[in-house]
């Protein structure tokens, strides 16, 4: 099944405007990863772009530590709930639980989304690492996020963390 979205960017790749992430949503979010660990997890954001409106959790059908399956069946019943309410896919999430918030080549190989934007959840540290990618077939490139309050104000912007050598 091909999904088609508007994940903000332009045609050449470059970014329109940063994700918004409601508050709420993110900490649901990293409540999901935790509640799976030590297995990855997955989900999806739902919303109109830029602003999430919506998380969807994913049963991880690989049950591993180290790769994630989304369920077909509640990946199509969450895009057939979006698209009844005009939204769409705007992320793709998914856990390291024992690793860093940087996609890995499993991550790089699997990537049957194009440019949709990944979002990886990192429970190495406290608070966990939430940082967003853009996946190529052999590069990733990391998109600014905005976390809003749940209203819609804004609570802070987050930019790309400098990669460690």
């Amino acid at each position: 099944m091909m999904v088609e979205a508007n994940t903000g960017l332009e045609a050449g790749g470059e970014s329109l405007l940063p994700l918004e992430i409601p508050v709420d949503l993110h900490d649901a979010m990293i409540a999901h990863c935790r509640r799976d660990d030590p297995l990855e997890c997955c989900g999806i954001l739902g919303g109109v772009p830029p602003r999430v409106l919506s998380l969807h959790p994913l049963r991880n059908i690989a049950a591993s530590k180290t790769r994630y399956t989304a369920d077909p069946k509640e990946l199509i019943q969450a895009h057939v709930g979006l698209r009844e309410q005009h939204r769409e896919i705007l992320a793709i999430y998914h856990s390291h639980p024992r690793w860093e918030a940087i996609p890995s080549s499993t991550d790089l190989s699997q990537n049957y989304w194009g440019e949709m934007p990944r979002i990886i959840i990192s429970l190495l540290t406290e608070p966990p690492d939430v940082r967003v990618w853009r996946l190529g077939s052999d590069s990733f490139q990391e998109l600014p996020w905005k976390l809003i309050g749940p209203t819609g104000k804004l609570a802070g912007a987050l930019q790309p963390t400098p990669p460690t050598d």
